[in-house]
């Protein structure tokens, strides 16, 4: 048995790997081979899961004594460590297949090195211009869309100061730029694996858990593959609440104001930390969260930069629309009686409804234990996701990854339904097939209901 299991992940990590390196070469036009390979790397990947659960539940183990030695470790997590370490390195060399994404944080991070403020200035701005002081900036600005060179940036201090770090290590090569990325972003992951652990170990959980985040094609292929900063973020926020659950709550402030300072979204959950402190310490908790995002912010402070850096913002919720869900059938709804699209009302609204339904999620829940905290996180991002206008396959990192602490598997789900939203990048025009967008949206609604009602969703669960 141990031996059928051992050639078992063998094959399949090896198979993962092929993957992964023809899924790199594939453009985002080619839909359908993407999607196949995709659901291919996702059999692979459930596949080297319930390997390594039925391996430990039996407690047979499949790999040698020898491997974790040498950092006095038990060889299984050795070789989990080391196995997502390779079949992230498969990128390393490339560009992003799915994303153009990459080529705005390579503008920015050399208007930073350069002395400019990146949230005061348009690449078409600085195209017209006549920029002489950014490598490639032709080919940046071409490359990037039309929809980001006419924009003002939108990613907050911590993330523009990496970007200046990979473009300064990188030079004037935008390929070496993508290594040091795509390097930060694989440590990033790594130490989410080692929070990860200690997390699962403090809530009595098995540690193989962490391969539902470690070895998910999605956090592969969206964070290393095309570059997303969410991973860093979440390592960021999955630290700070480990160390508010172990009471060292200067540095959970200190870690989530950081996760802030990458990206904007922790600050929505904040309220769900509040019953979990006693309410004479809550005023430094909260000072340092703040202090620590103001002074994320000084440098790059002056007259324009809040109007500047809230249009781009604001866009977000008033003006682009993707993979949406409620807000789509709104939008329907909104053509049928006013007879025009009402984005810019449901953009106003729907936040607000966002964020009572998450004051309510840490107002009624018990958040001050370590269960109901981490499935309030999954639950707020969910909220906050099912109600946006915008919905970009790397936005899931977060609830996917606080999701593998709780009893909740729909997220697991999504992650793989997401990725029939990249059917929109097969048409030359860009449109939507909103079957797939509806076909996405009810199986993973319809299996978060099923887990939240289900007399045997306990049983169910305990079979993941």
């Amino acid at each position: 048995m141990s031996k059928r299991l051992q050639n078992g992940f063998g094959i399949l990590l090896i198979l993962s790997f092929f993957g992964y390196a023809f899924f790199s070469s594939l453009p985002r036009k080619q839909f359908t081979e993407s999607l196949f390979l995709y659901a291919g790397l996702f059999a692979a990947f459930l596949g080297i899961y319930w390997i390594t659960r039925t391996a430990i539940h039996s407690e047979r183990s499949l790999f040698p004594v020898w491997l974790g030695k040498w950092i006095q470790q038990p060889p299984h997590l050795v070789a989990w460590l080391l196995a997502g370490i390779a079949l992230r390195l498969v990128f390393l060399w490339d560009t992003p297949s799915l994303s153009q994404d990459f080529f705005r944080f390579i503008w920015d991070g050399h208007l930073l090195i350069n002395g400019f403020n990146p949230y005061l200035y348009t690449p078409d701005e600085l195209i017209a211009a006549g920029v002489d002081f950014i490598p490639n900036a032709s080919l940046l600005h071409s490359s990037m869309g039309a929809l980001s060179s006419s924009h003002y940036t939108n990613y907050p201090p911590l993330n523009q100061a990496l970007f200046g770090l990979c473009s300064f290590l990188g030079g004037d090569s935008i390929i070496h730029t993508v290594m040091w990325m795509r390097l930060l972003i694989i440590i990033a992951d790594v130490a989410i694996f080692i929070y990860g652990l200690k997390l699962l170990r403090l809530m009595g959980r098995s540690p193989y858990f962490i391969l539902l985040y470690y070895f998910n094609p999605f956090i592969i292929i969206e964070l290393t593959g095309n570059l997303h900063w969410e991973g860093v973020m979440a390592c960021l926020l999955l630290i700070g609440v480990y160390y508010f659950i172990v009471y060292d709550r200067i540095k959970s402030a200190v870690f989530i104001a950081c996760s802030i300072l990458l990206k904007l979204m922790p600050l929505m959950i904040i309220p769900v930390f509040l019953k979990g402190i006693k309410w004479e310490r809550l005023p430094l908790y909260l000072g340092i969260i703040l202090v620590l995002v103001f002074v994320g912010f000084v440098p790059f402070l002056s007259g324009e930069l809040f109007d500047k850096y809230a249009s781009s913002v604001g866009l977000w919720f008033g003006t682009f629309e993707f993979n949406a869900s409620i807000y789509y059938l709104i939008r329907e709804v909104g053509f049928m009686v006013k007879g025009y699209n009402i984005i810019g009302t449901a953009g106003r609204v729907l936040p607000v409804f966002t964020l009572i339904t998450i004051l309510l999620i840490a107002a009624i829940r018990k958040n001050q234990f370590p269960d109901f905290l981490l499935s309030s996180i999954v639950f707020s991002f969910t909220i906050y996701l099912l109600l946006s206008t915008t919905v970009h396959p790397w936005y899931l990192t977060i609830p996917l990854l606080f999701s593998i602490f709780t009893r909740y598997r729909f997220i697991l789900l999504w992650s793989f339904m997401v990725f029939l939203s990249y059917s929109a990048y097969s048409y030359p025009d860009y449109k939507e097939n909103l079957w797939l967008v509806g076909l996405e949206y009810a199986a993973v609604i319809g299996m978060m209901v099923f887990e939240l009602f289900s007399r045997k969703r306990n049983n169910y669960i305990e079979s993941l």
